[in-house]
């Protein structure tokens, strides 16, 4: 793959990327919220094969398969079974921050990340592609960030999370070492396996207050034990 069709691509899924990511955070569908989580995955997957097919790295293939693997068919299919149980189908309650707000506050996250890496940008040794790509992966890390936050129901924080996990892959394409980003990205899909496997055993209905209600008999357990 010559260096053009490379900086091509990588623009164009940037950008999907950027514009799934604003999707997710006006969404309220919790059906559509994990389908386009799935296709912002794969697109993350396409980008690690575009690296692969320019720089030839066995690593970004294992990276894509994951990706595909674990956040665009196994997570997916895990939150679509949790969202049944619960029973849950929209998620209309955030906390501070509405859709509108929440997509000015994007805005000015990608904005100040333009000026945060601007300066910085000779000092990594980035071209303008991958300035561009570590603040587009900078941007969503927040952007998860932000998701956790103002969001109020388990099941969209995990998928704020999520974001999250898929910022930091991103950011570790253009500026990190390759080995460290598959076991990071391991460690993170399991710590997102056992959100979810929590959600599952303790039939979380929708909020983190019902979630500590849940845990209260197991704060009593303990301090019985200390009693003991």
């Amino acid at each position: 793959m010559n260096e053009i069709i490379f900086s091509e691509l990588l623009k164009i899924f940037l950008v999907s990327l950027i514009i799934l990511t604003t999707v997710i955070i006006s969404r309220r569908n919790l059906t559509s919220l994990i389908n386009i989580y799935a296709l912002h995955s794969f697109i993350l997957a396409l980008i690690a094969l575009t690296f692969f097919f320019y720089d030839g790295a066995l690593t970004f293939l294992y990276a894509a398969i994951l990706t595909v693997a674990s956040k665009s068919i196994l997570i997916p299919k895990l939150l679509k079974k949790s969202q049944k149980n619960m029973q849950i189908y929209t998620d209309i309650e955030y906390r501070y921050l509405k859709p509108v707000s929440s997509i000015f506050l994007s805005l000015l996250i990608f904005v100040c990340g333009f000026f945060i890496f601007y300066r910085i940008k000779d000092f990594l040794g980035l071209n303008q592609l991958y300035y561009l790509g570590v603040v587009f992966g900078f941007s969503l890390v927040m952007i998860g960030f932000m998701i956790i936050f103002s969001r109020k129901k388990i099941i969209t924080k995990i998928l704020g999370y999520l974001v999250m996990e898929n910022g930091v892959v991103l950011l570790s394409f253009f500026v990190g070492e390759m080995p460290l980003l598959i076991e990071m990205m391991v460690l993170m899909d399991l710590l997102v396996l056992v959100a979810i496997t929590s959600i599952l055993a303790f039939g979380m209905k929708s909020s983190m207050e019902e979630f500590h209600a849940k845990l209260n008999p197991f704060k009593n357990w303990f301090k019985w034990r200390e009693i003991k």
